[in-house]
């Protein structure tokens, strides 16, 4: 029994299973509002999430801001203000008040712009399901047109064949 057991979670919204997530890949299925049809399934490998873990710009501050690398704290004022400041510098719409501060601090949008990590966006595969009027999905369809999966159901909504 040397085998690693393998371990599935599984997401719910109520009564809808919303995630369903492997040691190796997350599957999150999108459903039309106030219905159980499935509209979009979209598949994201583990080790894509991990790469887009990093430090918001007062975290990296904070770590980096020390000379003998203990890092400091910040009051949450401090935070609050970089948290902004960081969401007006990936809009690209950094407001006269931020800039008015910054000079106040002796920085510029630009100095604070290269301290910024870089939001990086997972690969995922996007499927769009195909369903009948019951609601029961006939096919899957990637993105690029092909059908990834289709199924045949009776008029009791069993599935015939696959």
């Amino acid at each position: 029994l040397s085998r690693k057991p393998e371990v599935t979670w599984y997401g719910w919204d109520g009564d809808h299973l919303t995630t369903v997530q492997t040691d190796s890949t997350r599957i999150q299925t999108v459903y039309e509002p106030g219905s159980f049809t499935p509209l979009i399934r979209i598949e994201t490998d583990n080790g894509e999430r991990e790469k887009t873990q990093r430090r918001s710009l007062a975290e990296k501050l904070q770590q980096e801001g020390s000379e003998d690398g203990h890092g400091v704290v910040f009051p949450a004022e401090l935070v609050r203000l970089l948290d902004r400041l960081e969401g007006e510098i990936r809009a690209d719409r950094v407001s006269s008040e931020s800039r008015a501060w910054l000079a106040q601090c002796g920085l510029t949008v630009e100095q604070l712009e290269k301290q910024v990590e870089p939001e990086y966006t997972p690969a995922r595969k996007v499927h769009l399901y195909h369903c009948d009027h019951r609601g029961l999905p006939l096919a899957l369809i990637s993105e690029d047109g092909n059908t990834a999966w289709s199924g045949e159901y009776d008029e009791w909504g069993n599935l015939l064949n696959e």
